[in-house]
């Protein structure tokens, strides 16, 4: 099925940008490391496999899905092979104690990508899923941010930074 008919497109939406900048695109994606978390969701996996295209020194990949991860590695196996980077998946909660190993154990990152989210939920009939969606969407955002900031992280760092400026929200981090 062409999807891109079914959504009334010719052409996919980013592929001019992508075909214009592709060099400057594939040179710094292999001269980066990347640490995507909820790299096993349906976003995270299409971020996750652009990367790994493009040859990264490091690509980490963090989820709590261990079904979902086993399946990214088998599709990204399968169509694109190997790379000469450091390829890796955990199977992490971003909110665990064990997470907090993985991270001060490496955390040398030049692009953290968190992708995860709790949103195909009702949480308005659900406290206990209500709870996991705050912590997931907020706490663990919260606790994303500090940790790349304290590394000062290039992809993370400076969007943040201005989020909060130019919306003038009170300082959370």
């Amino acid at each position: 099925m062409n999807i891109l008919k079914l959504i009334g497109r010719t052409k996919e939406i980013f592929s001019d940008d992508i075909n214009i900048h592709k060099e400057e695109l594939s040179h710094i994606v292999s001269s980066s490391r990347f640490l995507v978390i909820g790299g096993a969701g349906s976003i995270g996996q299409a971020v996750t496999k652009e990367i790994f295209k493009r040859n990264p020194k490091k690509l980490h990949v963090v989820d709590i899905s261990e079904n979902n991860m086993v399946e990214l590695v088998r599709d990204i196996r399968s169509s694109y092979g190997y790379i000469d980077g450091d390829f890796q998946t955990f199977a992490l909660d971003v909110g665990s104690e064990l997470y907090d190993a993985f991270w001060n154990a490496d955390g040398e990152y030049d692009y953290v990508l968190n992708l995860s989210a709790l949103k195909h939920v009702r949480s308005e009939k659900d406290p206990y899923t209500l709870i996991r969606m705050i912590d997931v969407n907020i706490f663990n955002t919260i606790k994303t941010l500090r940790q790349a900031i304290s590394k000062r992280k290039k992809g993370f760092y400076e969007s943040i930074q201005h989020y909060f400026i130019r919306f003038k929200q009170p300082n959370i981090l």
